[in-house]
């Protein structure tokens, strides 16, 4: 996406970068049976400020980004759709009841201040806020997922959706995506500043073991993007000889809980290799 001069702090607005994604992402034939899909929606924001966001994400169709490539991956049991609107909270949200993933403008502006104070550079921030935003709108449509299809994930709901996000954009990464890095500094970043006001570490209990357990499986996917997840302290050095395996029993786990949902190849198509990651 463009870089927004009229943006509320002058920082840019989110990359188009948000989506190789890849759970599976081998496109495979479409079963010829009507099914549910994603669906999208931008609520209008009634404060001038967030008059940016909705401009600049409707115009770049970034909803329609996602909700395509999950779309043919996953069969649906009912519609979900995937919205960005004003909830009065700088956070995101999975709604069972409404079959909604909110993304919220609050969030939006919450994530793009931290970012554009973090970053050295506007391009920088741009990529920390990209990268943030992919994150989070992955970890609600895992927990959607586990929810819809009454998924057994014995870590709970909001750890799972942690892991789809994770191995999502491992995937991606593997094709040339930068949002698995910039995620993980960017809510290092966060942690760091415990009275930013930042609501989404609260409301999905977000800490630094969440953290540690994303940026391991990342750092197990490719080892060299992610030196960085070392170097600051996010995994501990104990740990990272081991994150090539857990990013392959991640990824085999939401294999086996997706394999009667996808309309093509499983997440198996995605997962690293067996062997040592590239």
């Amino acid at each position: 996406m463009r870089a927004v001069a009229a943006s509320p702090r002058g920082a840019p607005s989110p990359s188009r970068c948000l989506l190789a994604l890849v759970l599976v992402l081998a496109t495979g034939a479409l079963s010829a049976a009507p099914v549910a899909e994603f669906q999208t929606s931008y609520a209008k924001p009634v404060a001038e400020e967030y008059q940016i966001y909705y401009e600049e994400l409707a115009r770049e169709h970034f909803l329609e980004s996602v909700a395509q490539e999950l779309n043919h991956v996953l069969a649906l049991p009912q519609p979900l759709t995937l919205e960005i609107a004003e909830c009065g909270h700088s956070t995101t949200r999975w709604d069972l009841q409404r079959h909604t993933v909110t993304v919220c403008y609050e969030f939006l502006d919450a994530v793009l201040a931290i970012a554009g104070d973090a970053a050295p550079s506007q391009s920088r921030a741009e990529q920390l806020f990209s990268g943030a935003v992919t994150f989070a709108l992955l970890t609600e449509v895992g927990r959607a997922l586990v929810g819809l299809y009454e998924l057994p994930v014995p870590q709970g709901a909001l750890a799972a959706g942690d892991e789809f996000a994770a191995i999502t954009l491992a995937s991606a990464e593997r094709n040339g995506d930068p949002s698995a890095a910039a995620a993980v500094e960017f809510f290092d970043d966060a942690l760091r500043k415990p009275d930013s006001g930042f609501e989404y570490l609260e409301t999905h209990r977000f800490d630094r073991t969440r953290l540690e357990t994303v940026a391991c499986i990342l750092y197990g996917n490719a080892p060299a993007n992610h030196a960085a997840s070392i170097e600051r302290g996010v995994v501990a050095r104990n740990r990272a000889p081991r994150c090539a395996e857990e990013v392959v029993a991640v990824a085999s786990a939401w294999d086996r809980y997706l394999k009667s949902h996808t309309r093509g190849p499983s997440a198996a198509a995605a997962a690293p290799p067996s062997t040592a990651p590239h």
